[in-house]
């Protein structure tokens, strides 16, 4: 009897200890992935251009979405890349390209003419900033103008008017303007910006992402 019972505890620790290994082993490997996981879309799988339209090339008039008598200062083009040519879908995660022009006001926004005149649709681009996206965006503003901005200072600078693409045919090519020649909306003093911020989490783990470029003349 003794010997059956010690032969059955024998057997339960062994289980257990053969639990408790396997649990090590399984939180061992998930902490290895979760390390090592990598964004669904990376930094240099996207690249961001930008440009202050000289004045031969601006529109004479501004997008209907603004007051017709809104005169603009300056037009920033934005283009977004997909280096792999890939659709930028947003399965299982999500992303906005934002215009910061600091000190300017950005009244209306556009996909450009001569990317619809391609073929693009312009139910491809949506506009409009988003409450997971724009935080992060806020952030970089902030760190790359060493500048306090609150969230409605912002808008006025043209992320009200951030975008989504979900064409496939690229680059895909948006036009902002903006009412008031404010600091920012000089290229060369490096405080006009555009903002690439990607949301996304795996097993867990954050793994979201903002890219920053500034306009070029």
């Amino acid at each position: 009897m003794d010997k059956e019972r010690n032969g059955g505890e024998r057997m339960n620790r062994r289980k257990w200890m053969i639990g408790l290994i396997l649990l090590c082993l399984a939180a061992g490997i998930y902490a290895v992935i979760r390390f090592n996981i990598d964004p669904t879309l990376a930094p240099e799988d996207i690249k961001l251009r930008a440009r202050v339209v000289p004045a031969a090339e601006k529109p004479a008039e501004v997008p209907s979405q603004a007051s017709a008598a809104a005169a603009y200062a300056t037009v920033v083009e934005v283009e977004l890349e997909s280096t792999g040519g890939k659709a930028l879908k947003q399965e299982g995660y999500s992303y906005k390209v934002y215009p910061y022009v600091q000190n300017g006001t950005v009244a209306a926004w556009e996909p450009a003419p001569d990317a619809l005149g391609k073929g693009q649709k312009p139910e491809s681009y949506a506009f409009g900033p988003d409450a997971v996206t724009m935080p992060r965006a806020l952030e970089m503003i902030e760190r790359l103008t060493g500048a306090s901005t609150n969230e409605e200072e912002a808008k006025k600078a043209g992320m009200s008017g951030g975008f989504v693409y979900t064409g496939e045919t690229f680059p895909a090519k948006v036009r902002y303007y903006a009412k008031e020649a404010g600091a920012g909306t000089d290229a060369n003093d490096g405080r006009t910006y555009i903002l690439f911020s990607y949301h996304e989490k795996k097993w867990g783990k954050d793994v979201s992402w903002v890219k920053a470029v500034k306009v070029a003349p």
